[in-house]
Parts: structure tokens; C-alpha cells; sequence
């Protein structure tokens, strides 16, 4: 911007300033703390500024009023309720929204017209999610939220909230839709499927809303107990970090993606406000305890490596992992990212978790968005509500992810670390049985191996398992995965690096309670995507193959096909085979006349975009195969089954099916 326009930007400021008769305001209150002889700061002067209500009477002045936004609660992830109804005898820390301000990579790129930012907040198990926001430099995120803070009985002691280190958690995900909008409309023709889709408006909503892709484009981390400094609001401004990028890497921490401008108040407000020397204090004995803590730790584990190589120097080859960055760039030790976690009801078994963190996407599968500012990269494990918020983990997240979980449900978990049978590393879980009998579990299939399923192991070899006590390198001369004894008590066989929690640098993060699907009928979703699906197979069938006439489809084949989606999901569930598969052969076999030939190929989609799914159903052989039924006796049938999983994730069976005459 050159002088001549600066200089008018100020000028407009300057009399937008006399017009608001904030600077009278200014005056007056300078000529106050003149009389008293205290000291005046700015944070001092934008607080007073703040309480009389000049700054919001200043921005409404300034631009126009948005619409108005209900205050929501959020109170151990219950649901909303409004401010006056907070129930008495708690305490919350109440947080509003101000705006975004300098997302950078929005001032290298212009986003897409379909690119939008969704903010998350968590604290203490607590989470709140704003409504989408158009993506800009200065995104318009609004919106109120009251988390709980845990005091105990009685009245709420302002020291007790001050030892609590954990922050208010930020995670900024771009949200683009899965597949590009398709322009052409389908015509459905006459018939029930024509009916259907005509009332799939709601359904039609849910698809949408499911088929989005999240990508985390900032993180960072809000010091919530500034708040206890005073007893009126405070303004704090949250400086972000970019977030994990597709590969799973974070970017150096010189490349800020932003700022979040925040609104805190403790609720009710205390007789006293804390001195801010007593927080900086603490924080100062924090990261003095980190800091003494972690040196320790290195120097042990630096330790205990020389002693674990210096027994076969072969071992320095073996892929064993003590140390990962975190979020904030910062090495941890691996142990600080297990815990056993209890995420709530929604999830019954260790297999229903196994399924459930199989479901996520692969965040090294993403394609990232053009991001600005960033060259050098390092590797990086997320948090539980990164992970949740955004409905993607890498690898290493997802073992980590599974290991806590079935550590909650009182498995002997650990995370192994090792190689596959093409040489590349890897993680995955173990637990072990009687005897140490080991079963490995893949964290992004859900599939077991059993000890006697070593035939169709993918794992070659072990490296290292850990979990969120202690961390075991492989000390045997064969560290095949079969060849390997699992007893790990055995000092002879491994090489034990203790990690208690109280002697490891702190990562405070709380366990979140997994979010009931948004799937509330997953039957009207499953008539949307049929309706749409049979649709594309028909314009498929004339614009391509040239088929004339219209689409034979049989309700009443499709209505056969049900028993096996259902038991697909049953064996990738528990790993076993589902009941009634003889009742479905002759179920198939009663439909389909002696001397016809029938046809069927299943697919599975973990997500619910329709425009994706049509193009796999085109771009399979067999389903090709099966479309291209040319017989004037063929018909079709296509059933879906959809699955509703927590934190939005869905199992999407469908099926496509034809039977005709073998004599033309």
C-alpha cells in the first residue's frame, strides 16, 4: 500500500474515531487515572473500553450487524442450552468468538468458491464447533460457548483453576466438498425411484453435509486462565500454527497460518481477580518442570540406547521409536500419546472400536490444499480433538487412537512398531492373551490376526512396542514378527525403557466423548443414494453403451440382496462370518429361473458422496460387466446399507445385481 493511500486510511480512521466520540472516551478516562496516579497500560485501556461497550458500539458503526447468533453451552458434550439457564453452584468459563484475522494462506491464493473454514474448540472433555464460515484472510467466526470447569464441591477456589495447565484447544478445518458438483440432472423416470428422490430433501442434506472433506489448516492452543486476572472479560488474541498437512506433516513453527481473536469471562466472576505475577509464576514452574523432566528423560533413553545397541550392533537397524513431535512442535516421549480412554456408550466392544478407527481417513491419502509459507517439514502426532475434529489420522494416529481405547476396555495393549514384508515401516496394535499369546490388530482395516493366522500376516518384523507406562525394544536375534516371543517381562528378550506418567514432561489433554452420528435415519439416506445411484447406472447404460429403452429394475431382487450387506459389515465388525448365509443362496436361487444367469458385485465406501461413489461403480470391471447386461430379459436390482458410526463416520455398503436369460 503506498503513503498517499495510508495516509487516507488514516485520515477515515481518525474522524470515524471523532464521529463514535471515542476519543472523548479516551480522554476522559486518561484524565481518571491522571487524578489516581496509577499506571495506565493499553491491555488496561481496552479493557475499560471493552466493559462500557465502546468497542462493539465502535464495530456495529463500522460494519453491518451480523445476524444474531444464540449463545450455545456446551456442558460435557450434553447439548446447548442458553446462558441463563447455567445451573447454579458451577463455574464456566465462558468464550465468544471474535473473528479470524491473518490466515496466510488465503493472502497467497484466493480460495475456491466452495471453500469454506469450520472452527472447533475443546476444554476439558468439552467441545464446541461453529457453523461453516466462507474462507477469507479475516474468516467471520461467531458464536458462544460456556465450558464447564472442573472445580470441585463447594464454592470455586481461583488457585485450584490456576494449577489446571490445560489450554483451550483450537483446531481451523478447510472444508471442500468431496467430488465437484455435477451440473447434469439425472432423470429418474417414472417409478418409485422418481418418487423417492422428489421427498429426499432431508436426506439429500445429510449426504451433503457428510461429503466433505476436512483438511486441518491451523492449530494452536488459547491460555484460557487469563481470564482469572480479572474480573471482567478479557480479550485475547491466539496466535495458530499451520496444521498437519497431507503427508502428516506440520510445518516449522516460524510459518504462523493465523490468529483468533477471543472473548473470555469466568462465570460467576470471583470476589477478587488473581495477580497476574502468580500466573506467569506458574506457568514459568511448568515449563521449568517440563524442561527438567525431559533432559532427564533424554539423557536415560540416551542411555538406554547405548546400553541396547551395544549388545548386537545390528539393532541400531531396527525401527524403534522413543521420541514423536506433538502439535506444538515439541518432542514428547511416545508414551505420552496412550492413555486408556473411555469415550462414553457409543461404542460396545473392542471390535466396534476397532471398526470405528478404521473408518477414519487416511490423512496421508488427502490431497492438501495450496498452503503458503511453508518449506520444511517435520513428523507430527496429533491430539485426540484434532483427530476427531477432522475425521482423518495417519498411520502412527491411528495405532496410537486404538491402543488407548482398547486400553480402556482392560486389554494388554501396545503399539508396535515394525516393518511390513515390502520392507516399509509401519504401526500396529498388539494385545496379548494367555501365555503372551500376541494378536495383531490392523488399525485401518480392523482386521485380527490371531497366532494362527500367520500365514496371511502382513508384518515382517518387530521393532518395539509401547504403551502409556513403558516402552520395550526388541533385544532377540530374530525380530521376525512370528519368530518373536512376546513375553516382555523377560529381560533377556527386551530391552525395557520404564516410562511412568509422573516422570515424563506433561501433555495435558483430556479424554472427549465420541458425538452420536448425525444419521438419524440412516433408511431415508439409503433410499437417496439407491435413487441416485440407479439413476447414474441407467444414463450410463444409454449415453455410453447405447442402450435403448429404459432400465429394468426388480425391487424385489433388491430386497435379497440386504442379508449379505448386512452380513459384510457383521464380518468386518468381528472378524467372523455372519449367520444366514445359507438362507441367502436360496433365497437367490428361489428368484433366479433355471436356465438364467445372475450377476452381483459389492462394493464399500467409508463415506456417503454419492458423486464418488457412482464414479468407483464406473470404473469396476465387474459392475461394468454387470451394466452391460444386453439381453432384453435383464434386470437390475442395487441396494445400499448404510452404517452410522460415531463422530459422523459411516460404512456404506452397496450392491449391484442382474439376471437374465442365458437363452437369447
Amino acid at each position: 500500500m503506498d503513503d498517499s493511500k495510508v495516509s487516507e486510511l488514516r485520515k477515515a480512521v481518525h474522524q470515524q474515531l471523532q464521529k463514535s466520540g471515542v476519543q472523548g472516551v479516551l480522554h476522559q478516562l486518561l484524565l481518571e487515572y491522571q487524578r489516581t496516579g496509577e499506571r495506565v497500560t493499553p491491555e488496561d485501556v481496552l479493557d475499560v473500553l471493552q466493559g462500557r461497550g465502546v468497542i462493539d458500539e465502535l464495530v456495529r458503526s463500522v460494519r453491518p450487524p451480523q445476524p444474531a447468533v444464540e449463545a450455545l453451552v456446551q456442558v460435557s458434550n450434553v447439548g446447548p442450552i442458553k446462558p441463563a439457564e447455567l445451573p447454579s453452584g458451577k463455574t464456566f468459563l465462558h468464550v465468544k468468538l471474535l473473528g479470524g484475522r491473518a490466515f496466510t494462506d488465503y493472502t497467497v491464493r484466493i480460495p475456491g468458491h466452495d471453500e469454506q473454514l469450520q472452527l472447533s474448540l475443546e476444554l476439558f472433555g468439552q467441545r464446541f464447533n461453529t457453523k461453516p464460515v466462507t474462507a477469507a484472510v479475516e474468516p467471520a467466526f461467531a458464536g458462544e460457548a460456556f465450558f464447564q470447569l472442573p472445580t470441585g464441591p463447594g464454592p470455586a477456589d481461583p488457585l485450584q483453576l490456576l494449577a489446571m495447565r490445560q489450554g483451550l484447544h483450537v483446531v481451523v478445518m478447510q472444508l471442500k466438498p468431496m467430488a465437484a458438483a455435477v451440473d447434469q440432472k439425472w432423470d429418474l423416470g417414472p417409478g418409485p425411484a422418481s418418487a423417492v428422490a422428489a421427498a429426499a430433501a432431508a436426506p439429500e442434506q445429510i449426504a451433503g453435509h457428510l461429503s466433505v472433506r476436512r483438511l486441518v489448516c491451523a492449530l494452536g492452543t488459547a491460555e484460557w486462565r487469563t481470564a482469572l486476572l480479572r474480573r471482567r472479560k478479557v480479550v485475547v488474541s491466539v496466535q495458530l500454527g499451520a496444521g498437519p498437512g497431507g503427508n502428516g506433516a506440520i510445518p516449522a513453527s516460524t510459518a504462523p497460518a493465523g490468529m483468533l481473536m477471543l472473548q473470555l469471562e469466568v462465570r460467576p466472576s470471583f470476589s477478587a481477580a488473581l495477580d497476574e505475577s502468580l500466573l506467569k509464576s506458574q506457568q514459568r514452574m511448568e515449563h521449568a518442570r517440563d524442561a527438567d523432566v525431559m533432559a532427564t528423560f533424554v539423557a536415560n533413553a540416551k542411555a538406554w540406547w547405548g546400553d541396547y545397541v551395544s549388545q548386537n550392533l545390528a539393532f541400531k537397524s531396527r525401527p524403534i521409536k522413543v521420541l514423536a513431535v506433538g502439535e506444538d512442535g515439541s518432542q514428547y516421549p511416545v508414551c505420552c500419546f496412550v492413555r486408556p480412554l473411555q469415550l462414553g456408550r457409543t461404542l460396545a466392544n473392542a471390535r466396534e472400536v476397532a471398526r470405528f478407527v478404521s473408518l477414519f481417513r487416511r490423512r496421508e491419502d488427502l490431497v492438501a490444499l495450496p498452503t503458503g509459507g511453508q518449506s520444511e517439514v517435520a513428523e507430527c502426532w496429533c491430539m485426540l480433538h484434532t483427530i476427531l475434529a477432522s475425521g482423518t489420522a495417519t498411520k502412527e494416529e491411528m495405532a496410537v487412537l486404538l491402543c488407548s481405547l482398547l486400553l480402556g476396555f482392560g486389554l494388554d495393549a501396545w503399539v508396535v512398531v515394525g516393518r511390513l514384508h515390502d520392507g516399509t515401516g509401519h504401526t500396529w496394535v498388539m494385545t496379548r492373551g494367555p501365555l503372551a499369546s500376541p494378536c495383531f490388530w490392523e488399525p485401518s482395516t480392523a482386521v485380527r490376526y490371531a497366532i494362527t493366522d500367520v500365514d496371511t500376516w502382513p508384518y515382517q518384523s518387530v521393532g518395539c512396542v509401547f504403551n502409556h507406562l513403558r516402552l520395550y525394544a526388541n533385544s532377540q536375534c530374530d525380530d521376525s514378527a512370528f519368530g518373536t516371543s512376546y513375553v516382555l517381562e523377560d529381560a533377556s528378550l527386551w530391552q525395557e525403557l520404564p516410562m511412568p506418567p509422573q516422570e515424563l514432561p506433561a501433555m495435558p489433554w483430556s479424554a472427549i466423548p465420541l458425538a452420536r452420528s448425525t444419521i438419524l435415519d440412516p433408511l431415508e439416506l439409503e433410499a437417496h443414494l439407491e435413487a441416485r445411484l440407479r439413476a447414474a447406472a441407467a444414463q450410463h447404460r444409454r449415453q455410453v453403451l447405447g442402450m435403448d429403452g429404459a432400465t429394468a429394475w426388480d425391487d424385489g431382487l433388491a430386497q435379497l440382496l440386504m442379508p449379505a450387506l448386512a452380513a459384510y459389515e457383521h464380518e468386518a465388525v468381528s472378524g467372523e462370518v455372519a449367520p444366514g448365509n445359507d438362507e441367502f443362496q436360496q433365497a437367490i436361487k428361489r428368484a433366479v429361473p433355471l436356465g438364467w444367469v445372475f450377476k452381483a458385485m459389492p462394493q464399500h465406501h467409508s463415506h456417503v458422496c454419492v458423486d464418488l461413489m457412482r464414479k468407483a461403480m464406473l470404473e469396476e470391471d465387474q459392475m461394468l460387466d454387470i451394466l452391460g447386461a444386453t439381453s432384453s430379459t435383464a434386470s437390475f436390482a442395487l441396494r445400499v446399507k448404510v452404517f452410522a458410526y460415531p463422530e459422523c463416520l459411516t460404512s456404506v455398503w452397496m450392491m449391484l445385481a442382474v439376471k437374465y436369460s442365458a437363452v437369447t
